[in-house]
């Protein structure tokens, strides 16, 4: 009897332990998800917070939830999982968090399809005040910016990441994709790092930047791939120190350093150099662009070993930039642009003007040098030429079209 007993409790025990340990592992999943380790350093998932990652469940609220968590966190990894889609609200992620947070992106973060649930915001994924901050990964950040597009206006930009007031920020492998205008801002930023990202929009998706630097310094963009309806790179009013290496831009509207002086304002721009990239059917390859009445300068930008192919306008400075239903008016103060190298340029011009140089009568170009340019046209049967107006440097090598520097 005695042992029929104990075999009794030792299978009520079972049991009990077996029930206790199912109505428990869901609590301790989510309050010790940060427990989970990958490389000595914690791991803080989605679902454990909530989240469904169907694509239509609204996973903001276990999106911030995972956010708090891994940002108190040394070396956190606030990870979304592969193979899942996560609708995520316009928000903003403030820091400082504790250094070396990452966000990997494996799966698919989507905002949503309707303008309206932006309501105030004008960046999907805001980081602010982020320090030593990664966010990788080889998933999709998908910004759904069609309806926006439908309707846009050129008075408010609408990003989809964009990080200000940050620094030691990487961004890496991630792909970005359709958004509403600029798809990765850097404003106020130092020591920033973009690595192997693709950014893709549509050729006819208005305003759409791939990547826009304004008042950050030490930047560096390398190996990424960018093809979008505007600028594949623009840098803006304040920035320096920046390096663009191996890109392939296309579609879009090439490379570019502006605009400036926008609205009589001023600009210091300086030290940019892009060095290897590839630019393919864009409608500008190379491109410096001012407004007439801005004051200030760009110097010291470097174009080199770059490769154009079928490119409309390859190489472009222009002090009468004008992107206004409205002509602009005639100003006398300009910003000043000078010490500008566009050396081992190679490829095809879709425009007979292959090089157009056209500065500012009151403040011209000066010290520009053309190195080894051989731009043909993309079609036989025509000649490639160049355009100057108020435009100073010197030539070095074989330049074709020939230069019209004065």
């Amino acid at each position: 009897m005695g042992k029929l007993l104990l075999g009794a409790y030792l299978l009520l025990f079972f049991l009990l332990d077996s029930i206790a340990a199912v109505l428990v592992r869901p609590f301790v999943e989510g309050s010790l998800a940060e427990d989970r380790r990958h490389d000595g350093r914690r791991v803080f998932n989605l679902e454990s917070y909530g989240a469904i990652g169907d694509g239509v469940s609204d996973d903001t609220k276990a999106f911030l939830h995972a956010w708090k968590a891994a940002c108190s966190v040394e070396s956190a990894i606030l990870r979304v999982t592969s193979n899942k889609t996560f609708l995520i609200r316009p928000k903003t992620f403030e820091g400082p968090c504790k250094p070396n947070l990452s966000l990997r992106v494996d799966g698919t973060l989507i905002a949503p399809e309707d303008p309206r649930q932006w309501k105030t915001a004008n960046s999907w994924l805001r980081f602010t005040n982020q320090k030593n901050f990664t966010l990788g990964g080889q998933g999709t950040l998908q910004a759904r910016g069609r309806r926006w597009w439908e309707t846009s206006c050129s008075s408010v930009n609408h990003k989809a990441v964009c990080f200000e007031e940050s620094k030691h920020i990487k961004v890496k492998g991630v792909k970005i994709v359709n958004s509403p205008h600029f798809h990765l801002h850097f404003l106020h930023c130092n020591y920033v790092n973009v690595i192997s990202v693709r950014i893709k929009a549509p050729s006819h998706s208005p305003q759409t930047d791939g990547i826009h630097l304004e008042h950050t310094m030490h930047a560096r963009i390398k190996d990424s791939v960018i093809g979008v309806g505007d600028d594949c790179i623009s840098v803006g009013h304040g920035s320096y120190n920046v390096t663009i290496v191996g890109l392939t831009c296309g579609p879009g509207h090439g490379i570019s350093v502006g605009s400036l002086g926008k609205g009589n304002s001023g600009a210091q721009v300086h030290t940019i150099m892009v060095h290897g990239a590839r630019i393919n059917g864009t409608n500008n390859g190379l491109r410096i662009k001012t407004w007439q009445g801005g004051y200030g300068w760009a110097r010291n930008i470097i174009f080199r070993n770059i490769e154009m192919i079928d490119v409309s306008n390859p190489i472009v400075i222009d002090q009468y930039y004008c992107d206004s239903p409205e002509p602009c008016p005639n100003r006398t103060s300009a910003v000043e642009i000078s010490d500008i190298i566009f050396k081992d340029i190679v490829g095809t011009s879709r425009t007979d003007v292959a090089v157009r140089l056209v500065c500012s009568s009151h403040v011209p170009c000066k010290r520009i040098l053309l190195s080894s340019i051989s731009l043909k046209p993309s079609h036989g049967g025509r000649i490639a030429s160049s355009y100057c107006h108020n435009a100073h440097g010197q030539t070095e090598g074989a330049v074709d079209p020939p230069s019209c520097l004065s």
